[in-house]
């Protein structure tokens, strides 16, 4: 039996998915990568019960690059640092993201996409099936927000500041005609108690289409179950906090 699945879209000014090679200097990947994709569709709808498995990602505006230099800041700011400011708000201290004496940040180069759309192909997978936790469920849920506009969380692409808009495909979308061999691409991470590990896969657009089907693009079966299983555990909420740190379930309205 076949799983359903959803297709969104998403489309922003500007994106980027950053090489880890170039992390300081940020440079962007041509495409979409599916961890960016996975984390759109779970700032629209997450459910501690299930995990969306990216499968194909659809490039639907010519590729084009943009080099901008931008003042980033050093520092992370710490939940404790939020949690004690939302209680006191006058204790708040801002990063101040400027370029004089006394600031926060540096200035870096960044070479980052303009002007992206995308379709998104994904399925639930859901790790408890009992009663009425099926796949259907959540991607009827996914579309009733999509609709809607809603989300919990603004999703963006590749960077916080680059926000990204979502709705239903259009009607006139229609896939670029690009074949791309990008290389090794960062499929996702899997945050694990004995600590992070990545997985990665050989990245191929063909007209216009990215596979990122796990079960295509990760060989390595360990790997590949490292990163899908997302540690639910249904008696132990510690497990689900392990996997999506700083996400929350999405409103009630679903």
């Amino acid at each position: 039996m076949s799983v359903p699945n959803v297709r969104v879209r998403v489309a922003g000014q500007f994106a980027c998915f950053t090489r880890p090679e170039t992390k300081v200097e940020r440079f962007t990947y041509p495409v979409m990568t599916p961890s960016a994709a996975r984390n759109v569709l779970d700032s629209i709808c997450w459910r501690p019960q299930m995990r969306w498995i990216v499968t194909r990602i659809t490039v639907l505006k010519p590729i084009r690059t943009l080099s901008v230099l931008r003042n980033e800041v050093q520092s992370k700011l710490s939940p404790g640092a939020v949690k004690k400011w939302m209680r006191d708000p006058a204790l708040f201290e801002p990063l101040i993201a400027g370029a004089g004496q006394g600031t926060d940040s540096t200035p870096r180069n960044t070479t980052l996409l303009s002007d992206v759309a995308y379709w998104i192909d994904a399925y639930p997978q859901v790790f408890d099936t009992s009663g009425d936790n099926t796949p259907a469920k959540y991607v009827a849920m996914m579309q009733r927000r999509v609709g809607r506009g809603q989300c919990f969380q603004r999703p963006y692409l590749g960077c916080r500041e680059f926000a990204a808009e979502f709705s239903p495909p259009l009607p006139d979308d229609s896939p670029v005609e690009d074949s791309l061999e990008i290389g090794r691409m960062l499929y996702d991470i899997a945050f694990l108690p004995e600590g992070n590990r990545a997985a990665f896969f050989d990245a191929r657009l063909v007209d216009g289409v990215l596979d990122t089907d796990p079960e295509r693009v990760l060989n390595d079966e360990s790997r590949r179950q490292d990163v899908l299983r997302c540690s639910y555990n249904a008696g132990e909420s510690a497990d689900v906090e392990v996997c999506h740190e700083e996400m929350r379930p999405c409103s009630s309205r679903c």
